[in-house]
């Protein structure tokens, strides 16, 4: 039933926030799972009130497609949670080079 999916998660250390280096990893992670694998659709979950988050996926082309009500549950705390997704035909990179093939330089 679902297949032709990736999930895309992430971390980064606050230390390098606001920089804009995940925002690039994420396009560069999806244009290299678009290129590599045959996949139609990937998809991230960050939590709704992660607005930095949201806007990382907004920024590298994802769009959200629901918010889901009271969906998560962390330090028993209860959130709200989000989808984000782009789908393969849709994809615009600004990247010109593969994920495996950027230095540190093109990041």
């Amino acid at each position: 039933m679902h297949r032709k999916n990736a999930e895309l998660g992430y971390y980064l250390a606050e230390e390098y926030w606001g920089k804009g280096t995940m925002t690039k990893v994420v396009r560069r992670m999806t244009q290299y799972l678009f290129g590599n694998f045959d996949i139609i659709r990937v998809y991230a979950q960050p939590f709704a009130r992660n607005t930095a988050s949201r806007r990382v996926l907004e920024k590298a082309g994802f769009r959200l497609e629901a918010v889901l009500k009271n969906n998560i549950i962390k330090n028993d705390v209860v959130q709200d949670g989000c989808i984000y997704a782009v789908l393969k035909d849709e994809f615009k990179s600004t990247a010109e080079c593969t994920f495996l093939t950027c230095g540190p330089e093109n990041m």
